[in-house]
């Protein structure tokens, strides 16, 4: 695996899932499964992104060995096709009460906790601290000018 580039933790943790998911313990996984193996290897491809690199939509269709995992896991991971700055701004108006861009700071720091990449109370604190505007006298705070220091990187 060292041809793909893959670091000894990520092979591991491949390694890992892939034995989770071969639920006969026949060295087989169900393609069907290559996304949900993936994602529990700490990567987030998009379901397009997974039917590309060979994950199936449906059950039986299609077996993969622990070999055929690990250039879909590399593939996965060099996509660029992840969330970015309008698809978080999309969720957070699942959150915006009064429809004016704002979130109640409590339910930033319950998302950053609980959703995805799951932050630690600490991480999370520090992070809103330093990107977050302050909350108003009703506890809600605008969330674009976060959601623009956190994708910085992405611009």
């Amino acid at each position: 695996m060292a041809e793909l580039g893959l670091k000894k933790k990520e092979i591991d943790a491949i390694e890992f899932a892939f034995d989770v998911y071969d639920f006969k313990g026949d060295g087989q996984v169900d393609a069907f499964y290559a996304g949900d193996l993936i994602r529990a290897c700490n990567l987030n491809p998009t379901l397009k992104t997974i039917n590309e690199v060979g994950g199936q939509p449906e059950k039986g269709k299609k077996s993969l060995s622990k070999a055929e995992v690990f250039p879909m896991y590399k593939a996965c991971k060099d996509s660029k096709d992840q969330g970015g700055f309008h698809d978080f701004v999309e969720i957070m108006k699942l959150y915006d009460k009064n429809d004016d861009n704002t979130i109640i700071g409590n339910e930033l720091f319950k998302l950053l906790t609980n959703l995805g990449e799951k932050l630690t109370k600490e991480e999370a604190k520090s992070l809103m601290k330093e990107l977050c505007e302050p909350e108003d006298e009703d506890g809600f705070m605008p969330f674009i000018p976060f959601l623009e220091k956190m994708c910085a990187a992405e611009k």
